[in-house]
């Protein structure tokens, strides 16, 4: 089978998976779509929301309808590493069972609550796709995601806190990180019509897995098959690099809101996620809308801005997208500001 038919192969997955989970979901492509990218790369996210908006539904949905299994845990200070590993990947009798960590998305709720140990274990996770435990290693399945969810940042201010940059050094190995807002007043509305007592349960279609997990193993080595051109590669690294104070070429509106900048891991996620999101269309190559489209959810956890951006109201977002509209895919500067 050809390479082009395996990339109309993953497009076609990707339309099924979206369709199906409209089932259940309002407003949620462009979570989709991240949460798609993040497994195809081998990457995980960080997801950011408010609570009552369906991101545990989301998520659960979505590896019903890809095949993967799924596990979640809710994080205390009291949960501990060997409640994350349980007996380890292979149960020794029918009652006993490997903890949810062994799952193939994994979903982590207010991480920012885990102790230091257990926090630990899942960064090992993360960066290795293997822990160790009590003397034993022990390998997590292929593929492999883990999902963490914690409570919303305000301003740049998070339980009257201000965020630094052990922070950013702690969501770095994240690929992505999700912003989910509460939903516009059509998509709110169409959610409550969904639940009126006047449509019947049974009107609602159950979900239904649509690919297998060995069609996901067999579409995750596309994207490193994904042509990314001398061009689009300047392209990222002068967004990356002008996020830095004191890069030489940082534009001014750095100085004035950023105090530390995104480091190398984000030159190599945004170029990875856009090669995977291109894989997701159909398409061989990275075109800069990729590089733009993944842009916010590398870039907004590898930015710490500084107090006179918070004092003035300005968050990452904004900073992120007066970048996107200065630096662009030529190399020339644009006029005007944001």
């Amino acid at each position: 089978m050809s390479t082009q038919s395996e990339f109309a192969l993953l497009q076609s997955a990707f339309e099924r998976i979206r369709g199906e989970l409209t089932k259940c979901l309002v407003g949620c492509d462009a979570l989709i779509e991240q949460l798609m990218i993040s497994l195809l790369a081998g990457g995980h996210c960080l997801v950011e929301s408010p609570p009552g908006t369906a991101k545990t539904l989301a998520t659960a949905s979505f590896a019903r309808v890809a095949g993967l299994s799924f596990d979640q845990v809710r994080c205390t200070p009291d949960f501990t590493p060997a409640d994350l590993i349980g007996l380890g990947a292979r149960p020794k009798n029918n009652t006993d069972v490997p903890g949810p960590l062994f799952a193939n998305l994994v979903m982590v709720a207010d991480l920012e609550r885990l102790s230091p140990r257990t926090d630990s274990l899942i960064q090992q996770a993360i960066q290795e796709q293997q822990v160790v435990w009590e003397g034993r290693r022990h390998t997590l399945p292929e593929p492999f995601m883990i999902v963490a969810t914690q409570y919303p940042m305000h301003d740049g201010v998070e339980l009257s806190a201000e965020r630094t940059v052990v922070d950013e050094y702690h969501e770095d190995r994240f690929m992505f990180k999700i912003k989910i807002a509460y939903p516009d007043e059509a998509d709110e509305f169409a959610l409550a019509e969904s639940m009126s007592p006047s449509m019947p349960a049974h009107s609602i279609e159950p979900l239904e897995q649509v690919i297998s997990t060995d069609e996901v193993r067999r579409f995750r080595p596309l994207v490193a098959q994904v042509e990314a051109s001398a061009e689009i590669i300047n392209y990222v690294l002068r967004l990356v690099r002008a996020t830095r104070v004191h890069e030489g070429e940082t534009p001014d509106f750095i100085y004035e809101w950023v105090d530390f900048g995104a480091g190398p891991r984000a030159t190599h996620h945004l170029t990875l996620a856009a090669k995977a999101r291109a894989a997701l269309y159909g398409r061989e190559q990275v075109s800069a809308e990729d590089v733009r489209r993944v842009a916010h959810p590398i870039l907004r956890h590898r930015i710490v801005t500084n107090r006179n951006a918070s004092s003035t109201g300005v968050t990452v977002d904004r900073v992120i997208k007066r970048l996107l509209y200065e630096i662009t895919e030529s190399g020339e500067e644009e006029a005007g500001s944001i």
